[in-house]
């Protein structure tokens, strides 16, 4: 008689301890399996007893038959002979006659010891639940694996089943069943390069030689989908940069759930866009992946309901996360899991909701595995996972957000970290006990909203006052909805749906309809169908979604734009009709703050929407009638109906856009703990006092939100506004992101080459929601080559980490602040922001191209200029006044404001002398930068309009700082007043502005326009130096032209510098008229009228409107000529005074 079979799960079975699957309510304890020696027995046969442990019940003899049949072993015969207990519980024993499998490179007639044992721990493991069941589970038999490394080649295959390969299962398993070479070799690659009682030194070598091996294996595949299969398995073991595999828990046993982290960018198998990393878990229990877009990255965990392409689910999911994120610090994430459904042996596998148990515990599963692949932080420094091979740097930041199924798990998710010592403590999962309630804080609400009034302040209502209309896409008792419908007291809501009920209200009284949908705010668990019918209009009413017909009044019929019921009919309408008609209803505001996808392109199919329970309801944009559309919900369009819409004159930004509030204030408190944590840790506050600071920020955070949410509405308008003007610059810029970024087009519904040539020919431009994805995409590559950089290193940033938190921390933690974990990405994506909302997504990029320098650099320049000019008081009044001017007018201010910058950061960068930097520069421009800018009314104080509005003079005149004679004829403010003069009485202004109307290719009109204008500018500041220093010389009695001018002198240049200008014209007409004969033929009127009146017609074009029509070079070139020609006969400089242009 053979011995036991020693493993550690034996002896717990034996002892009756082992549990079944976690959370299933387990199986029984496992058997002890004994191999009995019978010389009768048939040659490759052996007999097996099996020992039920006491009070443990004997399983169905067919549970056993089917476990043996799927291990591959056949079952030849079957006896119960009766055991005494010897004084004890009587033990029940199963004795069977097996045929096993065949063993590679064993002796078929006779199967070894080592055979046996293998045979016996697995189906211990696998009737324990340790271990599970399908046809890789026979490679331990056939190849001669341990049960567990076969785990790792199932996890391989699940992973790549989900990343698209759509053979079966079934089938890859006897592919892999049929190369147990393969599989030994693919299982000694992994070890040697994860396990860590390996020799260091030869891993390397032994990775190499089996990595060898693999690929003299796969020359000799001869069937194109095995080696697909076998290829792909190895490919995704190759890009394994960690793994949980050899990992033992508190109790010294291995760990449960595997971990595999995956360099994403290795695998070409991957769909783009490809993830920085993702972390594929698998366990008996659990399956998921969770997706990362950088090494600070953050995102939902939800409990999926499609475990066969849960990743696909994911990967949408994370592209679109990954852009909403452009506004926090964290790059995008996204993550789900599922549960296997295999039940143990004997078990039933039921049917049904999950048990919600389960769930925890799986979710308890999945994320304890993420963690167990991740580093930690400890006195600062990454410490990696004990018993971990690394092949990448260190990773310690992982966070995660709640999600679809997983929406009361923050506290679970804090709860794991806190286990595994995670420094995050909770901070690991925004949200839990001691976080910011999104829904009382009604933020992600209130962000949505701050794209409604935008949209709506464009159309000329105030959404805080005026009435307008509203359909809406969900109930009082939801956070995103019911909050979003408490934030005006002036709308007329006069439909809306959910899963349940459909309200239909024609004529809504704003004040009586508001109070009640506050009341059902208030009501825990309301629906429409608890709205009082006192409240509403004649006409309307509420009706469940699962009634045959509902009688529709006329008025009804009216508001939601449906035709009139003819004679016969009674009125009635469906449910899903009338939630189709409340889609396409004609009102100001469609507003979604539900579940689901309810608007498509007409060119898309119901399959691409991926939402097929509302397939029934789902319209195409071209049906839609609201003038906006607001997507407090996500997906509620898809992106190319959201581009569809906008082709048909909605007003329609994106989800990741609108409702990104919720992320940004996870963001705020998850940067808020971390800071305040070493404040916990130092006894520099207790951990009651962060609680009780961070709840008396919330004000504060919400404010910096909504501002955030504001400013890329604004931007997304201003550019939108703009776009046919800026197409080409779109152009240059899309081309740039897929060259550098990876950008692909039609993943993210943005116009290819020949889509752009349409448009152009069309005098046309971008869509909002494609401009909303170009702005998030600029963001992303700016912030990376930011953090790519040293710009966020330099000590003069730390002010824009200051920035960052609210006021009352700021004075109690800045030296924390400045050393924060994350101070370099909070700098970086603030910048970032900054950046592309204020001066457009190609900025930084058209810089690069054009005067040749690197994305930080840029960015210097950009904050110097700030400084320069006193800017970011500008910008600060522009946000703060902004919305006092119609909405126009404030596109038209902020566009000016735009271009300066973007001119004047230009300027800057082609003007710092040698290799001084943009900073030196700054500081010996500034008192004249000052000077300058005054002179046109650009500094603090002015007002608001004309500072606007002298920005575009003081954008002609930046020349002056750097073409000042030596010694000054005069205050650069009378250079100023002279170069206003020339360009009205000369038309220079004029030729400024045409310039803008240059013929030709777009893309090298930029760069013409450009050259063009630079050596205007440059032409015009001489001849302004000119004007003041001949003035000065025909004055000057002395010998020394820089001797003070004589009493009449000092007369003649008080007269100002328009008389100075008009003098000095008219002395010179003869050199003058050939310059203003060709101006005259070019140049439009020059710019005149009080500031107001000349920013509301810069408001009412979309692009320039100076001259009568496009110029070509030719001319342009012609009456720069003839400029050049009039300073040059203009000079005089008998003693050094004024500039000479052949010395420039």
């Amino acid at each position: 008689m053979g011995g036991s079979v020693a493993t550690e799960a034996v002896t717990k079975a034996d002892t009756g301890v082992l549990a079944g699957t976690v959370g299933s309510g387990g199986a029984g304890a496992a058997p002890l399996v004994r191999f009995v020696d019978d010389d009768t027995a048939a040659a490759g046969t052996t007999r097996c007893v099996l020992t039920w442990p006491p009070d443990s019940g004997r399983p169905p003899l067919a549970a056993v038959v089917d476990v043996f049949g799927r291990l591959g072993v056949e079952v030849l015969d079957h006896g119960r002979p009766a055991v005494s207990g010897l004084g004890g519980p009587a033990q029940e024993r199963d004795e069977y006659l097996l045929r096993l499998p065949d063993v590679a490179g064993a002796d078929p007639d006779r199967p070894a010891r080592r055979t046996l044992d293998a045979f016996g721990q697995l189906f211990v493991a696998v009737w324990a639940g340790q271990a599970e069941l399908d046809g890789f589970t026979r490679l331990a038999l056939t190849a001669g694996l341990p049960w567990r490394e076969v785990a790792v080649i199932r996890a391989a295959w699940r992973f790549l089943h989900q990343t698209g390969v759509t053979l079966s299962h079934g089938y890859a398993e006897r592919t892999v069943l049929a190369h147990p070479a393969f599989a030994q070799a693919l299982l000694e690659y992994f070890r040697a390069r994860f396990d860590p009682d390996r020799d260091p030194a030869g891993r390397e070598p032994a990775a190499q030689q089996a990595s060898a091996t693999l690929d003299d294996l796969l020359g000799n595949i001869a069937s194109l989908d095995e080696d697909r299969i076998l290829r792909g398995l190895r490919d995704v073991l190759a890009a394994v940069v960690r793994t949980s595999f050899y990992q033992r828990d508190e109790n010294g046993a291995p760990r449960r759930a595997l971990a595999l982290k995956i360099a994403s960018s290795r695998l070409a198998l991957l769909a783009p866009p490809r993830p920085w990393v993702e972390v594929f878990v698998t366990s008996p229990e659990v399956e998921g992946v969770h997706l990362r877009g950088g090494r600070v990255a953050r995102g939902g965990l939800r409990f999926s309901d499609r475990p066969e392409d849960y990743r696909t689910e994911v990967h949408g999911l994370f592209r679109a996360q990954v852009t909403k994120n452009v506004v926090i610090v964290p790059d995008g994430a996204k993550g789900a899991f599922v549960l296997h459904s295999q039940a143990l042996p004997g078990q039933a596998t039921g049917s049904g909701r999950p048990d919600p148990a389960r769930v925890r515990a799986a979710y308890r599963t999945f994320v304890s595995a993420l963690l167990d692949v991740t580093d930690n932080l400890v006195a600062g420094k990454p410490v990696g996972p004990a018993r971990t091979v690394v092949y990448d740097e260190p990773d310690p930041y992982l966070v995660v957000a709640a999600d679809k199924g997983t929406a009361s798990f923050s506290d679970l998710a804090n709860e794991i970290a806190a286990e595994h010592g995670y420094w995050l403590g909770d901070a690991f999962a925004s949200g839990g006990s001691v976080g910011y309630d999104h829904k009382a804080m009604g933020i992600t609400a209130r962000g949505a909203w701050e794209s409604a009034r935008q949209h709506l302040r464009e159309l000329g209502v105030d959404a805080e006052s005026d009435p307008f209309t509203v359909v809406g896409v969900g109930d009082m008792s939801g956070d995103v909805f019911g909050n979003g419908m408490l934030r005006s007291r002036s709308m007329r809501l006069v439909g809306a749906f959910d899963h349940r009920h459909v309200f239909v209200d024609p004529d809504p009284d704003p004040a009586a309809s508001f109070a009640e949908r506050q009341r059902l705010y208030d009501q825990p668990g309301s629906s429409w169908a608890d709205y009082d019918p006192k409240v509403l209009s004649a006409g309307g009413g509420v009706f469940r979604r699962d009634a045959r017909r509902v009688e529709l009044s006329a008025r009804a019929r009216e508001v939601l734009g449906l035709p009139a019921a003819t004679a016969g009919d009674d009125g009635g309408i469906s449910p899903v009709e009338l939630i189709r008609a409340l889609l396409r209803a004609p009102v100001d505001l469609l507003y979604n703050g539900g579940i689901g996808t309810y608007v498509k392109a007409s060119t898309e199919s119901q399959d691409d929407a991926a939402d097929h329970a509302n397939d029934p309801v789902r319209v195409d944009a071209a049906e839609l009638r609201a003038k906006v559309v607001v997507e407090g919900g996500n997906l509620g369009v898809t992106q190319a109906g959201r581009v569809e819409a906008a082709h048909h004159g909605v007003r329609i930004n994106t989800d990741f856009l609108d409702n990104s509030a919720g992320v940004d204030t996870s963001d705020h408190e998850v940067n808020l703990k971390i800071l305040l944590a070493g404040a916990v840790d130092d006894g520099e506050l207790t951990r009651t006092d962060r609680d009780e600071l961070l709840r008396s920020l919330t004000a504060d955070v919400a404010a910096a939100v909504l501002d955030d949410s504001a400013q890329q509405a604004v931007a997304v308008s201003l550019s939108s506004t703009y776009a046919s003007f800026y197409l080409d610059r779109h152009r240059r810029l899309l081309r740039n992101l897929e060259a550098r970024s990876g950008l692909v087009r039609s993943l993210e519904h943005l116009p290819s080459e020949a889509r752009l040539e349409e448009l152009r020919a069309a005098g046309a431009g971008l869509t909002r929601p494609e401009l909303a994805v170009l702005q998030a995409k600029a963001k992303t590559l700016v912030r990376q080559e930011l953090l790519d950089s040293t710009l966020p290193d330099e000590p003069a940033l730390d002010v824009v980490a200051q920035r960052y938190f609210p006021p009352a921390v700021r004075s109690r933690f800045a030296r924390r602040i400045s050393t924060h974990p994350l101070v370099r990405e909070i700098i970086a994506t603030h910048l970032a922001n900054e950046l592309v909302n204020r001066l457009g997504p190609g900025f930084v990029f058209r810089l690069e191209e054009q005067v040749g320098v690197a994305t930080a650099d840029a960015v210097r320049a950009c904050a110097a200029a700030v400084v320069l000019f006193g800017l970011d008081e500008l910008w600060s009044d522009l946000d703060r006044r902004g919305r006092a001017l119609p909405a126009a007018e404030e596109l038209a201010a902020r566009r000016a404001a735009r271009d300066f910058h973007e001119l004047a950061t230009e300027w800057l960068l082609r003007h710092a002398r040698g290799r001084e930097g943009t900073a030196t520069a700054t500081r010996r421009l500034r008192a004249s930068a000052a000077d300058l800018a005054a002179s046109f009314g650009v500094s603090a104080g002015e007002d608001l309009i004309a500072r606007i509005v002298g920005l575009g003079q003081l954008g002609t005149a930046l020349d002056l700082l750097v073409t000042t004679p030596t010694p000054a004829p005069g205050p650069i403010e009378d250079a100023a007043g002279v170069h206003a003069a020339l360009g009205e009485r000369l038309g220079l202004a004029g030729l400024y502005d045409r310039l803008d109307d240059v013929a030709g290719d777009p893309h090298w009109n930029l760069g013409a326009k450009a050259a063009l204008r630079a050596q205007l500018t440059e032409l015009w500041a001489i001849l302004d130096w000119q004007v003041i220093a001949t003035t000065r010389a025909d004055a000057v009695t002395g010998v020394d032209p820089s001797d003070p001018p004589t009493e009449d002198a000092a007369d003649w240049l008080a007269e100002g510098p328009r008389a100075i200008t008009a003098r000095w014209l008219d002395a010179r007409r003869a050199a003058v008229g050939p310059l203003r004969a060709v101006l005259a033929e070019l140049a439009g009127a020059p710019p005149s009228g009080e500031p107001r009146r000349r920013l509301t017609r810069a408001a009412e074009a979309t692009q320039p409107q100076v001259g009568t029509g496009p110029i070509d070079i030719a001319a342009a070139t012609v009456a720069l000529h003839e400029l050049r020609v009039l300073v040059e006969r203009a000079q005089f400089d008998p003693a050094g005074v004024g500039p000479r242009l052949r010395d420039r």
